[in-house]
């Protein structure tokens, strides 16, 4: 049982009410025991002055099952990249999950929570949606019902490469599915068809776009550079969308665009995996650095890989600096640069500022531990 402080960091988490307040931040046995102005406190000091101190960093979108095509073991791309709890995003279905809970969910440090794939076998092979003899939905719900600790949701990708000639059926099986358990689905949307615009009128309240400001013809902006009117309906319906960076997802321009046309983000993730961990998406920080470039605030960046994804599926005790929840906390400096960073599809953006991942602690049961973060990796 590690019992520390960290003294006088900036805190960040709106949902709590700070926006910069300096606080000290006293961690007892895995929890936060008290934030005040100034603890009195003898034991082991973390001096995080003149640091930004966050809730630990969710990230909704990555694949960490290491037998899935793009998979990688869930702490390189969870605790070393300066997140507390991630979710995998459908690398896994009905025949293996056991197998992914089993030896990695199970042995990560990071805390790692599911979306299962409608596709009994995952990401396996790829293209896991291009024939109804992938699919077994019974098996699907009795998974998701077997283990409600850990899956939280369920996924399916939506691109002419996963479906071929399916087209929209499974994506209406994979929302019809999701309701019926009450569930959120998180859909993958790229390459057309299906088109997004179909997509959209199958999901419902808490239903997630991923990859929602790619730059590929059929996303969310008219010829006109105005959002489509079945976004801003499914956005009425309570339809979330998600950045999903990944390694062709996410455009600058798209994203700067969308603001323009109040057409913000609802949660921000990174699609890490082993084709862009080490750029260019690298970690949630840097993806988070881009947005606050293009004209995201820091207090609802913040949140939107917090609290909001806490909430939305349900996460007790993260996402929150507060008494009694789980002493999972970034400390990050931001720092003035002038640093190119790309997108997804090449666009270079020149930042003016970045989050730099500093320390991140985390904690299970009544066990903390300091991930120390190498700076300039």
């Amino acid at each position: 049982m590690r019992e520390f402080i960290i003294r006088q960091g900036k805190l960040i988490s709106p949902v709590n009410g700070y926006h910069g307040e300096v606080k000290d931040i006293l961690v007892r046995d895995g929890k936060i025991e008290k934030i005040a102005d100034r603890i009195e406190y003898e034991g082991e000091q973390i001096d995080a002055e003149g640091c930004i101190v966050t809730p630990g960093f969710i990230d909704i979108h990555t694949h960490c099952y290491p037998k899935a095509f793009l998979g990688l073991e869930p702490d390189v791309l969870g605790i070393q990249r300066g997140t507390t709890a991630i979710l995998d995003a459908g690398s896994s279905g009905a025949d293996n999950y056991e197998d992914f809970r089993r030896n990695y969910i199970e042995k990560s440090r990071t805390k790692v929570f599911t979306l299962l794939n409608l596709s009994k076998e995952g990401l396996i092979r790829g293209h896991e949606l291009d024939d109804m003899s992938k699919i077994d939905v019974e098996k699907a719900k009795e998974t998701v019902r077997k283990y409600p600790d850990n899956i939280v949701g369920m996924k399916a990708r939506a691109s002419a490469s996963v479906v071929g000639e399916m087209g929209l059926a499974p994506i209406a099986i994979a929302a019809e599915t999701a309701h019926e358990i009450g569930k959120p689905l998180m859909v993958h949307v790229g390459n057309y068809p299906p088109a997004l615009t179909d997509v959209l009128k199958l999901l419902g309240k808490d239903d997630i776009i991923t990859h929602a400001y790619h730059g590929k013809p059929g996303g969310i902006l008219t010829e006109e550079k105005t959002i489509i009117e079945e976004a801003r309906k499914a956005r009425e319906k309570g339809v979330k969308f998600d950045v999903g960076h990944g390694v062709a997802s996410f455009s600058y321009r798209v994203f700067e665009q969308a603001l323009k046309e109040g057409f913000d983000c609802d949660m921000i993730s990174t699609d890490l995996h082993v084709e862009n961990y080490e750029g260019p998406v690298y970690n949630l920080a840097a993806v988070v650095s881009k947005l606050l470039e293009i004209g995201e605030t820091l207090g609802n960046a913040v949140s939107k890989c917090t609290s909001v994804p806490a909430k939305h599926f349900g996460l007790e005790g993260l996402g929150e600096l507060a008494q009694g929840k789980t002493a999972d906390i970034n400390i990050m400096s931001y720092e003035p640069c002038s640093e190119e960073v790309q997108d997804s599809i090449g666009d270079r953006l020149v930042l003016s500022n970045k989050l730099v991942l500093r320390k991140t602690i985390y904690s299970r049961g009544n066990e903390s531990e300091v991930f120390e973060h190498i700076i300039g990796e």
